[in-house]
């Protein structure tokens, strides 16, 4: 009996061990927390990607990011208790669920105003209380963190009107929670959520109103169009097939938010930029906004039913950012990583606004990835983390 009991062991042993061999996709050897990402991306791969591609190829793309938000939600069951002195509290603010965080010993009158990531299409604000916390105690001053309404049930414009209400509400009339200086206002946020923050920036400024101090883009989405771009291209050559942010979930999700058709077919095209038009791409090309669009092979002809149903949603700047007047916005930091499909786009508008006049400070971390801002115990997250801080602190 004890050999059978060892040989069931050694059976298990091995069988996780062969999975854990036959699926392994080495990570980069200078990625960022590399010994800690391996675990956490093999696991999100066993759940998230090929548990989702199942799902996707029988429910189709929107059953499937229903699946990533029960996934995603995992880890979120117990809720991170806050800190000694803050006070965090769920609300309502225009009718959109924010959570406000106030904090006893405050340093400043400032406000953070926080926009999650996730595609535009999942994610929380909770998912953020770490992050926010050690902002709120670096710089001492309050936050609010907005849930806006999420694709596809929700697509473009829901999400960004339920942020730019928010914004509007905070600086025309308060918070009850909490007391702050409506002059001294940051919006921040990464990935989707830099998209939302960038162009609520831009709105403000079309309707000529100086609301926001300042802007924080942490590896941002700026436009929806070249996946051909070099920063694309390195997910290919350097971590094809990992859980990291990849071409294929930008495609799903750009169209979902856009209220498009995200069908595998549509998912593929978009991959191969097959939504962009040689003359839409050419007359980006020539004011400098969309890097070179590499030639396509003869089987990726234009799908132009696609493509003029995409630009004209996504070529709007309230979509892509990139595309809009950078003239007279607020203060920025731009936030960008080497392992990261946006890193190209990311640098694009960095450089877009110092062309503009707009103060501009860019930092790019070569060995960060896209989502550590969300990994604790993070060295370069660390560092991610205190340029926020020196930033608001400068402009508080």
């Amino acid at each position: 009996m004890e050999f059978l009991h060892w040989l069931y062991w050694l059976t298990i042993f091995l069988f996780f061990a062969g999975s854990f061999y036959l699926l392994h996709i080495p990570l980069p050897h200078d990625i960022s927390d590399r010994s800690k990402l391996a675990v956490a991306e093999f696991l999100l791969r066993l759940s998230n990607e090929y548990l989702g591609d199942l799902f996707e190829n029988v429910f189709g793309a929107e059953i499937r990011n229903k699946v990533t938000r029960f996934i995603m939600g995992i880890g979120f069951l117990i809720p991170m208790k806050p800190p000694k002195g803050i006070i965090r509290t769920r609300t309502r603010i225009q009718k959109v669920s924010c959570i406000t965080y106030d904090i006893d010993k405050k340093k400043s009158d400032g406000l953070i105003v926080f926009i999650h990531g996730g595609g535009w299409c999942v994610g929380e604000s909770r998912y953020y209380d770490g992050i926010i916390y050690q902002l709120v105690e670096k710089i001492g001053c309050c936050a609010v963190s907005i849930d806006y309404r999420l694709a596809p049930e929700h697509p473009f414009p829901a999400g960004l009107d339920d942020c730019s209400a928010v914004v509007n509400e905070l600086y025309n009339n308060g918070c009850p929670q909490l007391q702050f200086n409506n002059k001294k206002i940051l919006i921040a946020g990464d990935s989707a959520g830099g998209n939302l923050a960038a162009v609520v920036c831009q709105r403000f400024q079309k309707d000529q109103k100086n609301v926001l101090m300042g802007q924080v883009l942490i590896y941002p989405v700026i436009h929806v169009f070249n996946f051909q771009s070099e920063s694309y291209q390195d997910y290919w050559k350097k971590y094809a097939g990992t859980a990291l942010l990849n071409p294929k979930h930008m495609a799903r999700w750009i169209l979902l938010y856009l209220g498009l058709d995200a069908s595998k077919e549509n998912i593929k095209k978009v991959m191969n930029s097959q939504h962009v038009t040689p003359e839409f791409a050419e007359e980006k090309q020539n004011s400098r906004w969309l890097y070179r669009i590499k030639e396509k092979k003869p089987e990726k002809k234009v799908d132009y039913e696609l493509a003029e149903k995409f630009i004209k949603i996504g070529a709007n700047p309230d979509v892509s950012p990139l595309f809009g007047n950078t003239e007279g916005l607020p203060p920025a930091l731009v936030l960008t990583a080497g392992y990261d499909v946006l890193k190209d786009e990311g640098i694009q508008y960095a450089e877009k606004l110092k062309s503009s006049g707009v103060r501009t400070t860019w930092r790019h971390f070569p060995r960060a990835f896209h989502g550590l801002f969300n990994m604790p115990n993070s060295t370069h997250r660390t560092e991610m983390m205190q340029e926020v801080v020196d930033f608001a602190n400068e402009l508080f």
